[in-house]
Formats: C-alpha cells, sequence, structure tokens
C-alpha cells in the first residue's frame, strides 16, 4: 500500500481508538472525526474499517520483526543477541505503543486472506529470529533448555505482556525492564 502522510495519521489515530476503546467500539464515522475528515472523504484512504486494521496489523508486526532482526545483527553472543532481542522489542513497544496493543489484540481478528497470511509471515519470521537465538545459544553449550520452544515462549510473552500494565510515567522504561526479564532469563532466580 502506498503510504502518504494522511494515511499515516488515519493509521495512527484508527490505532489510538482501537487500543483505548476497542476495535468493535470504534467507527469510521469516529476516525473520519478523529482525524478532520468527513466519512466519504475517508473512503477515498480506507474503503473499511477491517483495512484499517489489516494494515495496521500487518505494518507493526514487520516493523517489529524488521527492527529486531536489526539489533539482533549488531551482536554476536547468543546472551548478546537475546538480550539485544528483547530491548529492540521493549523499545518498539515503547514507541508504538496503540499500534503493538492492536496488534496483540486483534491479530486473530484479522478476516482478509491476504492481510491475514502477510501477518502470519512476519510474525513466523519475527518468532525465528529469537527461536534461531535459543538454538544457536543451546547448540554452543552457552544455554541449558529442556525445551528451547518453551524458553522461546517465555521470552516473547514476557515483553508483550508490557503491554497490559506498563505506564510511560512508571518509574522504568520499558528498556529497562526488558533488561531485567533478560537476566532473569539468563540467570535465573536462584542463587
Amino acid at each position: 500500500m502506498h503510504r502518504t502522510p494522511r494515511k499515516e495519521e488515519i493509521l495512527e489515530t484508527a490505532a489510538r481508538l482501537f487500543a483505548d476503546e476497542g476495535y468493535n467500539s470504534v467507527s469510521l464515522q469516529d476516525i473520519a472525526d478523529a482525524v478532520g475528515l468527513s466519512k466519504t472523504a475517508l473512503y477515498h484512504y480506507f474503503d473499511r474499517k477491517e483495512t484499517i486494521l489489516g494494515t495496521i496489523v500487518v505494518s507493526t508486526v514487520r516493523e517489529l520483526s524488521e527492527s529486531v532482526e536489526q539489533a539482533v545483527a549488531a551482536h554476536q553472543s547468543p546472551q548478546d543477541r537475546l538480550m539485544a532481542f528483547l530491548e529492540a522489542q521493549a523499545q518498539f513497544f515503547e514507541q508504538h505503543q496503540a499500534s503493538f496493543q492492536v496488534l496483540l489484540t486483534r491479530f486473530a481478528n484479522l478476516r482478509e486472506p491476504s492481510m491475514r497470511d502477510i501477518a502470519i509471515e512476519w510474525r513466523v519470521n519475527y518468532e525465528n529470529t529469537i527461536r534461531n537465538i535459543v538454538h544457536e545459544g543451546v547448540a554452543a553449550g552457552v544455554f541449558h533448555a529442556d525445551s528451547p520452544n518453551a524458553v522461546v515462549r517465555v521470552v516473547i510473552s514476557s515483553v508483550y505482556w508490557l503491554a497490559r500494565w506498563y505506564r510511560p510515567s512508571g518509574k522504568q522504561t520499558a528498556s529497562e525492564i526488558a533488561r531485567e526479564y533478560a537476566h532473569i532469563i539468563l540467570h535465573g532466580i536462584v542463587r
């Protein structure tokens, strides 16, 4: 999809509305009002609310995947790569909280097959980034994991849950929290 500043504004506004009020509670008229367009003018950019949702989900999971891949590529050791993955995911969340919440809560609701398929491809790519880190660490003897897939789920869900409770005005940044999580994952809590 060709992205313009106006389309970006519509997507950002819709993501905020979906995150704050719930997807089902927001109408196209609500989005149009929030960006100062008539509903008819909004149709010039997006034909349906589902298209807006799909665009938010696909672009968010793509940008998240690219962001963590880029961060991980700058490191060599599995420990540093795991830390980079968590920090990049937390930083992405902090910069894109509304669209991240929409991604988490509405991914399963994508109805349009082409958008759903693209979103799934990017999600698999994202998950494979951490999966590869864990498997490389186990193969190198740096990580011990009876179930590498369980470790992958713990890493992913640890920062995903920030979307449920994190507040920017809190004592820690999302990156600081991610570093704590990485320390716990890498070193455990047993003395």
